[in-house]
């Protein structure tokens, strides 16, 4: 890189919060003070934004950063087929491709195979997986297995994923226009549809020293090879992993969310170094270098993640697997493979949102006050967040 371009300088500025250490008062203070130096046009040429709390579509919608789109189409250097395109296409924000993911992580369920199996209940996350289909497939497995929980998960844990899908969110948020609507039959809907699968007994929240392994279902991220066979082998007697259930009827909603997300300043005075150093980042070299242990959308970097892992190089911190050491085959990380290349529904959260969401979702959770009154609450702290 330094080659190519020996007498350029490129700035490149990464914002963090400093996570859940922040009071409420010093979180609104750094957004509003990130918010000026991306919106001053006189920041560096690229941001890295990882932060959940910043208001990613406000920048956008200011303007603020390059659609990166541009340059992958007009590049000819640029070869999609050494990349995840699914990922960055489902990337997009409002049509362009202003935030550039290097890594990400998918969303999937850990399932007891063993126990469903002995039940006798088929699953097919392949075709209308949506949430009500879970729930029935989860009544089969309560009346004819023995565990008593089939997942246990707090409500945002379920409520928030399917807000922030792309799916939902663009009909709930519309940043340009600096809409809302949590007042609408969709939002109103997901909240009774999650507290339905409590007063069910589909889902039940966390408990204390409950073992994992009483339930069938356990929700997390995964975030590289190497993490979906270390606790492939911790979790359960026998793993398999689903996709995510959706709140739509399309074929599949394999979800995920981004990391080491890239913009480019659109005043930036060296644009095409710029995206040079963004090329850089992501070729292999410096994917396989890379000290995050995420999916890379560089995807032979990303094989030779998978390969390290079926040769057994394996750092799962000493842990020891339901079936003892941690052993991995081709043929076991497949499904894995398979869904990233199937990838299609980001989550975009927005951590204030996502604050006044749960918050005041609690009520209504815990019988205090109805969806719609708890909806109409949210729909006026949305709206007063996003005409500030």
């Amino acid at each position: 890189m330094r080659k190519k371009h020996p007498n350029i300088t490129i700035e490149l500025k990464s914002f963090a919060s400093g996570g859940g250490g922040m009071s409420l008062l010093e979180l609104e203070k750094y957004v509003s003070q990130t918010t000026t130096e991306v919106l001053s046009g006189k920041g560096a040429d690229l941001f890295v934004l990882n932060d959940q709390s910043l208001p990613i579509d406000q920048y956008i919608d200011k303007d603020a950063f390059v659609d990166l789109n541009q340059y992958i189409e007009k590049d000819t250097s640029f070869d999609k087929s050494q990349y995840y395109m699914n990922i960055l296409e489902q990337s997009k924000i409002n049509g362009g491709l202003y935030v550039l993911p290097t890594h990400f992580s998918l969303g999937a369920l850990f399932a007891n195979q063993e126990a469903i199996s002995k039940t006798g209940v088929q699953i097919d996350d392949r075709h209308n997986w949506t949430w009500s289909r879970f729930t029935e497939i989860s009544k089969q497995l309560k009346v004819k297995g023995t565990l008593d929980s089939v997942m246990q998960v707090s409500p945002s844990g379920i409520l928030n994923p399917l807000v922030f899908s792309d799916e939902n969110y663009d009909q709930l948020v519309d940043t340009e226009k600096k809409e809302a609507k949590f007042d609408s039959p969709l939002f109103i809907d997901l909240l009774k549809n999650v507290k339905k699968m409590y007063d069910d007994g589909v889902l039940s929240d966390y408990k204390l020293n409950s073992p994992i392994t009483e339930t069938y279902f356990l929700s997390s991220p995964i975030y590289s090879a190497n993490d979906y066979a270390t606790r492939s082998a911790i979790y359960y007697q026998n793993t398999k992993i689903y996709e995510i259930p959706h709140s739509s009827e399309k074929e599949t909603g394999i979800t995920f969310d981004g990391y080491d997300r890239y913009a480019m300043n659109a005043n930036s005075t060296v644009k095409m170094e710029a995206w040079d150093y963004l090329k850089f980042l992501l070729s292999y070299e410096m994917q396989t270098q890379s000290i995050r242990n995420m999916f890379s959308v560089n995807i032979e970097a990303n094989e030779k993640a998978f390969t390290d892992v079926i040769e057994g190089k394996i750092d799962n911190g000493g842990k020891v697997g339901k079936r003892g050491a941690v052993t991995v085959s081709e043929s076991s990380i497949e499904p894995l493979k398979q869904m990233i290349s199937e990838a299609n529904t980001q989550i975009r959260w927005n951590e204030k949102i996502r604050t006044i969401i749960e918050e005041e979702s609690k009520s209504y959770f815990s019988g205090q006050k109805s969806a719609e009154s708890v909806a109409e609450i949210i729909q006026n702290r949305v709206m007063t967040y996003l005409n500030e």
